[in-house]
């Protein structure tokens, strides 16, 4: 065997193939599940990516851009009661109606004609992304044995990825396109149709039609109170400093080069489609390296450096230096989202699985508001978005001291990792 070959086997084993074969059914629900992951990322990312375009549309203002920002991520309120439900009446029905939900609040924004009429429909948008997300998580988490979860989970992360890396695809041609950044979202909205189409079919979690369900609506926010408040305290103070950090990073990236370095649309295309082909074996990596090594370390790891190369990209680095800390950085990032979304899964019972995970996305979200709020007013003060973002990625340390006291679920089943208990 070739050194090259020796290469290409170990690449596809640590970053592409599982641990061990995945049974047909499983590799179908990755697909029917990661596929709503992949148009959702899209949808989300391609604000970020047109935001000089839509900004001009609509005429909004520099230091009103973090406030747009913030708004959208009120989504995430009524995404808590969304997923709150799926502890209730399961995953697939929440997966359906979450689908329906994006499919329409996403041609809604490519028709917005007013500042606050799009703000709507981005917020309505990333209600029901938001939750998607989510429960795709809860789903791969219950249906995986403790093998492969890790891997799964990042394979849905890699396709998440992929979604991101399509919308940068698209966005070379925003210029040639009829009506300019709305073609783009009107195109996102056509397969959501068509998966939602294909998912009817797509079937419970084993685990949830097991569980004991009761009728009380309080019944899971009584379970999430009696079983395990401190791992939740935990997983909120790890989660807070993390998403304060990383708010600004992917929503101002391709302003930031535009505007700052002078990058055409095509030369940011160019750099997030290439580099993020590299950038996205992150997820994969997440899951594969948890598995062996376990969440804690990989997640610390990825962390410090998404710090270090992201500071660098937005604080004092030019010309091509700014290639390499993107890749590393996104990078680091993709593991950092795989694993704290693994981790939220992993660590409660099946009961409150889902209103877990989406407490956790709660303060994520509220604290990456703050952030983009805040990057308007430190703007203000410097009169730079990349000094200001630089500045807002300073906290990101402070993630690693919860993570440490937090139960290692790699290697564990989810019955060994948190027990069902009756509150």
């Amino acid at each position: 065997m070739t050194i090259g070959q020796t290469l290409a086997r170990a690449f596809r084993r640590i970053y592409i193939r599982p641990p061990e074969p995945i049974p047909p059914e499983h590799r179908r629900l990755l697909w029917l599940v990661g596929a709503g992951t992949l148009i959702a990322n899209y949808d989300v990312s391609l604000y970020g990516m047109a935001l000089l375009q839509i900004q001009t549309t609509f005429g909004i203002a520099e230091n009103a851009i973090a406030d747009v920002n913030a708004l959208f991520r009120l989504g995430v309120l009524p995404a808590l009661a969304l997923a709150y439900m799926a502890d209730i009446v399961g995953r697939r029905l929440l997966l359906l109606v979450t689908l329906a939900g994006a499919s329409i609040a996403t041609v809604w924004t490519a028709f917005a004609q007013t500042t606050e009429e799009f703000i709507i429909a981005q917020l309505l948008a990333r209600a029901f992304i938001y939750t998607e997300e989510l429960i795709c998580i809860v789903v791969i988490a219950e249906e995986f044995n403790e093998r492969v979860r890790g891997w799964g989970i990042g394979a849905l992360g890699a396709l998440g990825a992929l979604g991101a890396g399509l919308s940068a695809i698209v966005f070379a041609s925003v210029n040639l396109l009829p009506y300019g950044w709305r073609a783009l979202y009107f195109l996102g909205a056509i397969p959501l149709i068509y998966l939602l189409w294909l998912r009817r079919r797509l079937p419970e979690t084993k685990r949830f039609q097991a569980a004991d369900h009761r009728p009380e609506l309080w019944r899971p926010l009584m379970a999430l109170i009696a079983n395990y408040p401190g791992r939740m305290g935990l997983l909120v103070a790890m989660a807070i400093p993390a998403a304060f950090a990383s708010a600004n990073i992917v929503t101002f990236q391709s302003k930031f080069l535009q505007s700052a370095h002078g990058w055409h649309p095509a030369q940011v295309s160019t750099m997030v489609v290439v580099g993020g082909i590299v950038a996205i074996l992150g997820t994969t990596t997440a899951g594969t390296l948890s598995d062996r090594f376990g969440r804690r370390m990989v997640l610390s790891v990825a962390i410090l450096v998404f710090a270090v190369c992201f500071g660098s990209f937005y604080g004092f680095a030019s010309g091509p230096i700014l290639i390499p800390l993107w890749i590393a950085g996104i990078f680091a990032f993709l593991m950092c989202d795989v694993l704290i979304g693994a981790l939220s899964a992993e660590l409660f019972p099946t009961s409150h699985r889902s209103l877990a995970s989406a407490v956790r996305y709660f303060f994520w979200i509220m604290a990456g508001s703050l952030a983009l709020y805040l990057e308007g007013t430190i703007y203000d003060w410097v009169g730079s978005h990349g000094a200001a973002i630089a500045l807002l990625i300073l906290p990101a340390p402070l993630a690693l001291i919860p993570i440490w006291f937090l139960p290692e679920p790699a290697k564990k089943s989810l019955d060994d990792v948190a027990a069902e208990r009756t509150p």
